[in-house]
């Protein structure tokens, strides 16, 4: 397979790839010990990092000499090319700088952003897990704070795909300058001396794009990482947000009295009533949140103190416990979505209940 297509490939994954957890001690596996002697333009993501794990092979010379050849050339065609390419590989050996000390700055921030996430969400289970009240409002803003962090992060990979491409496009630079190196050698009026000089250049060549595959792999990795993580933790988020309105973390022990917020309905419990929103999680990706924003904003406009009860309706008969199911991960769904909108977690009572009527697993919110 030749090298464009390998880079193909490699692009093509960025999308797909999937990553094991983020993990910070062993997050930037060494490419190499050289160091580039140009200094590198400003990052696109600022910070303090200075440590450098990959960095390209030495920017070579520009003399016409460099590659077996006098320094003054042999004055042909050829030695004219083999300088020109000279050049070209220079170039591309400064824009690998750059664009390992852009990898390197991304990291760190990445690191950061991540290290401060677990610190929030730590705090928040520290406090739930010795008890507290049932949505406290303190904690529902260190929840929101948590969130924006993981905000951060999806942008940490955003700019890890933007760099991944302007790496994929260097890898077809190279590319193109070793198919102009190996064309070269038929070229006529050539001396021995030029032959010699085109070998050399060849090798460089070889070498820099050794040098583009690691750097893409690495890129590769680490984003498949990220969105493996960031993903990981929505779905955690949103179980938090449910333990947060129940004053305590899941799985210690509880009494109806000291969890007002978390109950199991009777299936007659909402019978006399009608519901504002009723959404059917009938299919994947359920574009819910306009029709709720505009339903909630107009149940407020009328009633500015009102309080909203969100009930998991899972089809079947009986009582429900909403720790558990396809029923608790929508209503987590939509406890966070009204989260997002501003509704304050204290006006939102969390219930669960059974409906014969029900063909798939629903999420009902009333007004009271």
């Amino acid at each position: 397979m030749g090298l464009s297509a390998r880079h193909i490939i490699a692009v093509s994954a960025l999308l797909s790839l999937g990553g094991c957890s983020f993990a910070t001690d062993a997050l930037f596996p060494v490419f190499g010990e050289d160091e580039a002697t140009a200094a590198p333009p400003a990052p696109i993501v600022s910070n303090n990092a200075t440590s450098g794990e990959f960095r390209p092979a030495p920017v070579a010379s520009s003399s016409v000499g460099q590659f077996g050849g006098s320094a003054m050339g042999t004055g042909t065609f050829v030695n004219q090319k083999v300088s020109q390419f000279n050049s070209e590989l220079n170039q591309l050996r400064g824009t690998l700088s750059l664009r390992n000390n852009q990898l390197e700055s991304i990291r760190a921030q990445t690191v950061g952003n991540a290290s401060a996430y677990h610190g929030m969400v730590g705090g928040i289970k520290s406090r739930l897990q010795v008890g507290t009240t049932p949505g406290n409002p303190q904690l529902m803003g260190q929840w929101r704070s948590s969130q924006e962090q993981l905000n951060r992060i999806e942008g940490d990979i955003s700019n890890m795909n933007q760099l991944a491409a302007q790496v994929a496009a260097d890898s077809a630079m190279s590319s193109y300058l070793l198919d102009s190196v190996r064309a070269a050698y038929s070229l006529t009026g050539a001396v021995d001396d030029d032959h010699r000089r085109l070998r050399g250049m060849e090798d460089e060549v070889n070498q820099t794009t050794v040098t583009i595959e690691r750097l893409l792999n690495e890129l590769t990795t680490d984003i498949g990482r990220q969105q493996q993580f960031v993903a990981s933790e929505r779905e955690n988020l949103m179980e938090l947000a449910s333990n947060i309105n129940s004053g305590q973390l899941y799985g210690s022990q509880q009494t109806s009295s000291t969890s007002p917020q978390m109950a199991s309905a009777a299936p007659g419990d909402f019978s006399q009533r009608r519901p504002l929103v009723v959404i059917r999680f009938d299919r994947q990706d359920v574009a819910y949140e306009p029709a709720l924003y505009e339903a909630v904003s107009r149940a407020l406009e009328r009633r500015p103190d009102a309080v909203f009860d969100l009930v998991a309706v899972s089809p079947g008969t009986g009582n429900q416990n909403l720790s558990s199911g396809s029923a608790r991960r929508n209503a987590e769904q939509v406890l966070g979505s009204l989260a997002g909108m501003g509704l304050p977690s204290d006006r939102v009572m969390l219930s669960a209940m059974a409906s014969p009527t029900a063909q798939s697993s629903e999420v009902h919110i009333y007004v009271r």
